[in-house]
């Protein structure tokens, strides 16, 4: 806990470290071991995380207990999340302390009744609780207060929704402040106290440097996970702001499950070549791959729509090499959308979902998580 706090301050650089884009939120799940687990009792979690939460909004990490990685191997864990690591997952190997990184940088975790949910508590970071050992902790312990004072997830309401509900509770929340004053009763001292304690006893003379809490390391790099040529499906959300600018929700369509209200009136955005089947005839927009040398926009989208008997518009990369695009809607009708300020890193597949929710000519501003950028569509 001592360590923990002391990193605080440096809260923006375990964030950078971890790959978080200014205006993108962490949100931790943190699971102990055995049948009561996040793991082990609510895995759906997961899914629901990536599906529910906007692609561009969140990054999603999972700090998993050790006893779950040697009690079942690191090649069964990736295996059991191996979609979900593909879509973005952040799951950090046991022996490092990417973990305590991960809770200072947190704007959100979903616990457990594991040590990790009463630091991330202690620690001010607001939560819920995914799972919960009620006959497995000890009555009136810290952990038992703690699980009746966190809220627990509820199956049927978008999780985003919750979890803002549980960041304007917890500001105030005297429960919560009390139970996390209850993880050590010496703040800042532990190592001090220990080593003091240790050398007294082995009847030896302490080190003459002082033991204090040190930040924790900045994590290295998590490994990066193998992925295809295709990007994923996406159901975007889009909807206008009230400063006028055009809101762009993404979504990851694979763990899209049981409605809970999360999307408004998506469409289904499918790169050309996608090899699973479902979404062919369900696309709304389809990214095309860049037309040949001797193909034409019009020609090149011809071929996807025979393909994609649903979609409406076909976007191909701007051939001048900018993140802009070309569109063709089925009737015909040629677009073209190209980035000027601020939007060459949102890429030509969010250019493609503007075009296909605005409608004639002009300038827009799009929201993408926190990056905004300005289309011209002519």
């Amino acid at each position: 806990m001592d360590d923990l706090r002391a990193g605080l301050p440096f809260r923006a650089e375990y964030r950078a470290a971890l790959g978080l884009t200014p205006g993108r939120k962490l949100l931790v799940l943190t699971s102990t071991w055995g049948p009561h687990s996040l793991l082990g009792a609510n895995m759906d979690l997961v899914r629901r995380a990536l599906a529910e939460l906007p692609h561009d909004e969140y990054r999603v990490l999972a700090a998993v207990h050790p006893n779950i990685w040697y009690g079942h191997s690191g090649w069964q864990v990736r295996a059991w999340l191996a979609p979900y690591l593909r879509a973005g997952l952040l799951l950090p190997a046991p022996e490092t302390d990417t973990w305590k990184a991960a809770l200072v940088a947190a704007d959100a975790f979903i616990g457990d009744h594991g040590s990790l949910t009463l630091y991330a508590a202690a620690l001010g970071v607001p939560g819920l609780l995914g799972a919960f050992g009620d006959d497995v902790v000890a009555a009136g312990s810290p952990m038992d207060r703690l699980g009746a004072a966190l809220p627990r997830v509820a199956p049927d309401v978008p999780l985003g929704r919750q979890l803002r509900r549980a960041a304007a509770a917890r500001a105030g929340d005297e429960r919560l402040a009390a139970i996390g004053g209850l993880v050590t009763s010496r703040p800042t001292r532990a190592a001090e106290l220990l080593r003091r304690l240790y050398y007294e006893r082995l009847e030896l003379d302490e080190p003459a440097w002082p033991a204090v809490p040190r930040p924790v390391a900045l994590p290295l790099p998590l490994p990066a996970e193998r992925y295809g040529p295709v990007p994923p499906p996406m159901f975007v959300d889009v909807r206008p702001e009230p400063d006028g600018t055009l809101g762009l929700r993404r979504h990851v369509a694979e763990f899209q499950g049981a409605v809970t209200g999360h999307l408004a009136d998506p469409h289904l955005v499918v790169a050309e070549g996608d090899p699973d089947g479902r979404w062919a005839g369900a696309a709304d927009v389809v990214l095309g791959r860049a037309p040949g040398p001797c193909e034409t926009y019009r020609s090149a989208a011809e071929r996807v729509f025979a393909a994609h008997g649903g979609c409406w518009l076909v976007a191909f990369p701007d051939r001048e090499g900018g993140a802009g695009c070309v569109a063709v809607t089925r009737d015909g009708g040629v677009l073209g959308g190209r980035w000027e300020e601020g939007g060459a890193a949102l890429g030509f597949g969010v250019a493609a979902s503007a075009l296909y929710a605005v409608a004639g000519s002009g300038v827009v501003s799009v929201r993408v998580g926190g990056a905004v950028g300005v289309l011209r569509v002519g």
